[in-house]
């Protein structure tokens, strides 16, 4: 039965109409589409003032509208030595010294990305000695960075908040975001239980760092001074993390140095630290006694006992005995352990939780394991440990020269303290046991990335920074759905476009 012209006329009209608002709805969500998930890239630098050099890390990561924290990689990074606490008498140079690295780091950024780039400046423990010295010329020091830092081109913040002293507690939690983002624990895509989450060991020059989830949680007030309740990815995690000033190698290796000196006036003085045999270089006496490590109210108060330099003592050499058993005495006395108020402890009176789960230990800790465990990074025992450091500090320093590169000798040579230094602090933050041991991986680098707190401070920061993207969110499934969706209308309008064109509509009449 032919269908009336009115009824012909009425689907016409509406399949013309269902065909031009599909057809407008599929481009606008397509544009959506492209505009949500064509979002650019953002950029932001960071400089790591450490204790003896500031590392230079460029960061980027894609401008998503809708994140919480960025999926942050580095793109270049670089490092100048000597850090910035060198030149607290000469504050200006602190910036001259990073203007030419800095340029070349952000070369590949044109002048227009370089505007909307984020500048982070974070000093760490040789600046935060230098502010127990020298208040108000670490702060002038900050003052030139920052004044240096505008002329970079780059975003700085004013007031001065991206330009700063970072605490210990945030180097070891940045540490901890770090190493469990670089270990795809925490990510855009994955946020695993805390109990899967990995404890960082980081051992710098003037600090070292402890960062895990502990098992339970600490509750009372006196137990979460050094609590972090941490929201990344959407994830939830209280970190225990404590930093110790003055335990970092170089510090640690000075206040032996004191110890071995004693009120010796002598032009070589033994080391039982050094390998038998091994001779220093000429060393500058009020060098190795000055800083508030060594003495002042500082290193009373942390270690209770201070070094002081002997009246007649200016240049003299070390001259090594590798006397493992008073190298171990003379470390172990740095860590007070007589009491703990809050237990339990880990030292100088420091509440800890009980180290539980796997770890990483990297920075200080990797090189002479490295060193001594070649190809082996995990399963290192406390007694395999012990005993290899043992070993390699009874060898005479001539049967190690013999096989270490000249340009490597000055470092190898202090591998015997390194190694009793790392196994005694492990053995104060509660690594006792050779299972605890083998949980912990050692190595300065994961997967070809090296492992930093810088990392893990541009992620937290990334949750912060405004993005310049269009705020649309069109997943992909959404996307599809919608446009699936569409697609049958319009091919269904069109069919019935057709079919009422040609007046071959059979049930017409239906219609009316």
């Amino acid at each position: 039965m032919e269908c009336s012209t009115s009824t012909r006329r009425g689907v016409i009209i509406g399949a013309t109409v269902t065909i031009v608002i599909s057809a407008v709805a599929l481009i606008i969500i397509a544009v959506l589409y492209a505009l949500a998930t064509n979002v650019g890239l953002m950029h932001a630098v960071v400089l790591d003032a450490g204790s003896t050099s500031t590392k230079l890390n460029l960061y980027e990561w894609i401008d998503n509208p809708f994140r919480t924290n960025a999926q942050v990689k580095q793109i270049a990074d670089s490092r100048v030595k000597p850090g910035i606490s060198s030149f607290i008498d000469k504050p200006f140079e602190a910036y001259k010294k990073l203007e030419e690295p800095l340029q070349t780091l952000i070369a590949n950024l044109s002048v227009e990305e370089r505007k909307k780039t984020p500048v982070y400046l974070a000093a760490t423990a040789g600046m935060r000695l230098q502010l127990l010295e020298d208040p108000l010329g670490s702060l002038d020091l900050f003052d030139k960075l920052r004044r240096g830092l505008l002329t970079s081109g780059l975003l700085v913040e004013v007031p001065n908040e991206r330009i700063r002293l970072l605490s210990g507690s945030e180097e070891g939690l940045f540490g901890w975001i770090s190493v469990n983002n670089i270990l795809k624990l925490i990510t855009v895509d994955v946020q695993v239980s805390s109990d899967r989450t990995v404890g960082s060991l980081d051992l710098g020059g003037a600090s070292t760092q402890i960062a895990f989830v502990p098992s339970p949680i600490p509750t009372t007030l006196e137990k979460t001074a050094d609590m972090f309740p941490l929201k990344l990815f959407g994830g939830q995690y209280d970190v225990y993390s404590h930093s110790f000033l003055c335990y970092g190698k170089n510090e640690a290796e000075r206040r032996v140095m004191g110890a071995a000196i004693g009120s010796s006036q002598a032009t070589v003085i033994e080391h039982p630290c050094l390998l038998n045999g091994y001779v220093s270089g000429e060393m500058d006496a009020t060098k190795i006694f000055s800083g508030p490590c060594m003495s002042g109210s500082y290193a009373n108060k942390v270690f209770g006992k201070e070094y002081t330099k002997p009246p007649q003592l200016n240049k003299f050499q070390f001259r090594g005995t590798g006397n493992l058993a008073t190298c171990k005495k003379l470390i172990s006395e740095q860590f007070k352990k007589d009491s703990c108020t809050i237990p339990p402890c880990s030292f100088n009176n420091v509440f800890q939780p009980p180290v539980v789960g796997d770890f990483r230990a990297y920075a200080g800790f990797s090189y002479v394991t490295k060193y001594l465990f070649p190809g082996q990074s995990t399963g290192i025992s406390k007694t395999l440990f012990d005993k290899t450091v043992m070993e390699f500090c009874a060898q005479p320093w001539a049967t190690i020269a013999a096989k270490t590169p000249v340009e490597e000798q000055e470092s190898v040579a202090k591998y015997c303290f390194d190694g009793v230094f790392v196994s005694v602090l492990l053995e104060n933050y509660g690594f006792t046991k050779d299972e605890e041991w083998k949980r912990i991986t050692f190595g300065d680098k994961i997967e070809g990335t090296t492992v930093s707190w810088a990392l893990g401070y541009m992620l937290d920061q990334s949750g912060f920074l405004p993005s310049e993207s269009p705020p649309i969110n069109m997943p992909v499934t959404l996307f599809a759905g919608l446009a699936a969706l569409l697609a049958a209308l319009l091919i269904a309008a069109v069919v019935m476009l057709v079919l009422a064109l040609c007046g071959c509509i059979k049930t017409g009449e239906r219609f009316e």
